[in-house]
């Protein structure tokens, strides 16, 4: 159980696996594309098939707005997009949960994670996953609706 932090973790690692295919494959046959959100390292990773295709610094939530650890799929994606509930814009959103948490671009997304990763975790987000402009833009384009979105605690030794 070192590998795992909490219970927790074991048993989504666990349902990871044994979880039927519901995969969006890429249009040239490459493979099924998943993102994966790691919120202890603060990174955003995107797969297509076995090969790494983006490798992204985010920010999650911070305490009390955490980015919760779960298997989604994107639901709604909006260009351009401003928050209901803040009133910030949110560049590039992909909704991935019935609450409301996305993936979209964030202002100072990059300082913001190694604060978040390595000093504090209060300048996390309310809980999406924030990225730079660029980033927010080049995951859009390549992620297709109903993606699958894994989030994790930790990622996985394998």
């Amino acid at each position: 159980m070192d590998r795992y932090r909490t219970p927790a973790s074991f048993l989504l690692a666990l349902g990871l696996c044994l979880a039927p295919p519901s995969f969006v494959m890429a249009a040239d046959g490459g493979g099924p594309k998943i993102i994966y959100v790691v919120t202890d390292d603060q990174k955003l990773f995107a797969w297509e098939g076995n090969v790494l295709v983006y490798e992204f610094d985010m920010v999650s939530g911070r305490p009390g707005k955490e980015t919760h650890p779960g298997v989604f799929h994107i639901s709604r994606k909006y260009e351009d997009y401003t928050s209901k509930k803040y009133g910030s814009p949110m560049p590039y959103t992909m909704f991935f949960t019935l609450d409301g948490k996305a993936i979209h671009a964030t202002k100072w997304a990059t300082l913001r994670s190694y604060l978040h990763a390595y000093i504090t975790e209060s300048v996390g987000s309310h809980g999406c996953v924030g990225l730079t402009q660029e980033d927010a833009e080049e995951i859009f384009a390549w992620a297709p609706m109903h993606t699958r979105v894994v989030v994790l605690e930790e990622e996985p030794d394998e």
